[in-house]
């Protein structure tokens, strides 16, 4: 109960259809235990119910006295996978329900047809096995008769019980209410009563709420402090403000993810077309692809670095100058790899999480839902396909702010890529993927960022800079001619997300001790010097982009380098105090006697920049 997963599926009516099928059950082996009655058996031979099957038609079991246990337990066991069997069936009902499944879609005839085969093969089944264990499997015969007879007089018995006890009920309920007015028929004298009844109540209450509206009204007025509009104020009228907060129907506060649930008919896309490809192979055919289709020219690191990021972390950014492929880099890889994408341009008045997924309009009782929001609802129903989301000059606000229950949710494991949109009420039922205001983050969706640096734009926090994979343009790159045949191909999210693992799976691609004895000499001499150093995070970053690089394509330094400038040395700008050019200096130094000259290039020239600047 306490699990809010199932809220949807909790109704009154459904615990009375169970609780109405589990009487019957109870009744229907009541019934077997004296259709079955042997001498010296737990109902006497001679009872009623045996009495009138006799009379009907029915004849006796004659069975040895091994198998008597054997078909009470049958009808025990048919009792009970009757019990099963509406459980199955209220679900199918409500999952159509919630989900908004046509009562025509053959999947879900097939799911109540398959349901009922399972429970009656089940029962039925276990039933002849159980008198095959007895050690009388001649009683299989009579006892399949005993037990239609036992379905068709426990269902005579339960009707015979209902409407006695539906009599009674009827009975004592008019000698409660003998002096009040009824409704039976439409528009008849009692109905008429009662709506007089109603009305004159309805006058009191309304002319009460006044009085109390004027005495609270006159005493916030003499209190020096506001009168709340509509009377409501304290515990008085809070009543009236619950019943205020009562959503509409679903189709109406959230009608744009209520039209994506009736488009996809509540079932998911399980999976979409993909080629088999390796991460080296993807890496170049894309840039490929890139120069002789669309005339974007990259450095192959560059795309190694991006597929790479892509398998460390769901959130990316690309920082640079305005023009150097940015934003073209993630629009033309969807495309490239059939995937969707999104873009989002950010706005400087962007806040909080309501700039991205939308909010409830109070006044208008809907819920303004943003292209961001549909679309993430969307990629739950093709989670096989690649989503790309990207935030277009995202720093052009605060990141941390409007962002930020991405950036800590997306640090957790993938069953806890939750948020909230706002708090629903009890009772009500929310869109399919919408499960008590919470929508999920599949995993088939990367957040990718693009940042300029320039006086219209915030600087980007460290804490942002450490959760994401940042790929930095400033070079214009050199347009190469391409003479193999180019095409797009198709790759699902299920075959990406196992290149990943496998690369990563790969012990050979994984940093030894040498190689972590000899980034740790680096960044020792950085901390000692600078003060700067990096945490868990960034080092389980290293850990699993190294050798999805080294998978596509790419150098095992070459990895370290990238990590090490856009980790570590980048925290360095904007230090100008006097120790800090000496101290770089020293840091050239140690990497061309640690690496060798020319081995970590970017770590390389971003020191040089930074001593230009000092």
């Amino acid at each position: 109960m306490k699990n809010k997963n199932f809220r949807p599926y909790l109704t009154r009516k459904n615990f009375i259809v169970i609780a109405t099928v589990a009487m019957w059950a109870v009744l229907f082996v009541f019934t077997g235990l004296c259709l079955t009655a042997q001498k010296g058996g737990i109902i006497a031979l001679a009872n009623p119910i045996l009495g009138i099957a006799k009379a009907l038609g029915f004849q006796p079991l004659e069975i040895v006295s091994s198998a008597y246990v054997s078909a009470i337990l049958a009808f025990v066991l048919i009792g009970v996978y009757a019990i099963v069997l509406a459980f199955l069936v209220i679900y199918i009902a409500r999952f159509a329900v919630i989900n908004k499944i046509d009562k025509k879609n053959y999947k879900l005839i097939l799911s109540y047809v398959g349901a009922v085969a399972v429970c009656l093969l089940l029962s039925y089944g276990l039933s002849i096995i159980i008198m095959a264990i007895g050690g009388s499997t001649a009683s299989v015969g009579p006892l399949s008769c005993a037990l239609v007879w036992g379905i068709m007089i426990s269902c005579a018995l339960a009707v015979v019980i209902g409407v006695a006890v539906g009599a009674v009920t009827m009975f004592v309920i008019n000698i409660k209410n003998f002096d009040k007015p009824y409704k039976l028929l439409p528009n008849d004298e009692g109905e008429a009563l009662g709506e007089e009844a109603e009305e004159e109540e309805k006058s009191d209450d309304v002319s009460s709420s006044f009085d109390v509206t004027a005495e609270v009204g006159e005493t916030n007025a003499a209190s020096g402090g506001q009168v709340v509009a509509g009377g409501v104020a304290g515990d008085v009228t809070g009543e009236n403000t619950d019943k205020a907060r009562n959503l509409d129907e679903r189709e109406k506060v959230f009608p744009g993810l209520c039209g994506i649930d009736a488009k996809y008919n509540g079932f998911e896309i399980e999976s979409v077309e993909t080629d088999d490809i390796t991460l080296e192979d993807l890496a170049q055919k894309f840039r490929n692809w890139l120069a002789k289709e669309e005339h974007l020219y990259f450095d192959l690191d560059t795309i190694r670095i991006f597929l790479a990021g892509m398998g460390t972390s769901h959130f990316m950014i690309l920082e640079g100058l305005s023009g150097t492929g940015k934003s073209s880099l993630p629009r033309y890889f969807a495309k490239f790899v059939n995937a969707e994408v999104t873009f989002i341009p950010v706005q400087a008045t962007w806040r909080d999480k309501a700039s991205v997924l939308g909010y409830f309009n109070d006044f208008a009782r809907i819920y303004n839902e943003t292209d961001f929001l549909l679309k993430l609802y969307e990629a739950g129903y093709n989670p096989d396909r690649i989503q790309m989301f990207v935030l277009d000059e995202m720093n052009i606000s605060r990141v941390e702010y409007y962002f930020a229950d991405f950036l800590s949710t997306l640090e957790y494991p993938e069953e806890f890529w939750k948020v909230r949109i706002m708090h629903l009420p009890f009772d009500f039922l929310p869109p399919t993927k919408l499960t008590d205001g919470i929508i999920s983050i599949p995993n088939n969706s990367w957040f990718v960022g693009t940042a300029n640096k320039d006086d219209s734009t915030f600087s980007i926090a460290d804490k942002v800079y450490d959760r994401s994979v940042t790929i930095f343009f400033e070079d214009k790159n050199e347009p190469f001619e391409v003479k193999e045949e180019t095409s797009t191909i198709n790759l699902s999210n299920t075959k990406l997300k196992e290149l990943f693992k496998e690369a990563q799976s790969n012990v050979a691609n994984r940093l030894t001790k040498s190689d972590l004895d000899n980034f740790t000499t680096i960044t020792s001499f950085i901390y000692e010097e600078f003060d700067v150093t990096y945490g868990n995070r960034i080092l389980n970053q290293i850990e699993t982009l190294v050798p999805t690089f080294i998978a596509c394509g790419g150098t095992k330094n070459d990895a370290l380098d990238f990590m090490l400038s856009r980790k570590v040395i980048v925290k360095l700008e904007g230090r100008f105090e006097e120790f800090v050019k000496p101290a770089l200096k020293k840091l050239l130094d140690l990497l061309k006697k640690t690496y060798g000259a020319g081995t970590f290039k970017r770590s390389e020239h971003l020191i040089n920049r930074l001593i230009k600047k000092l």
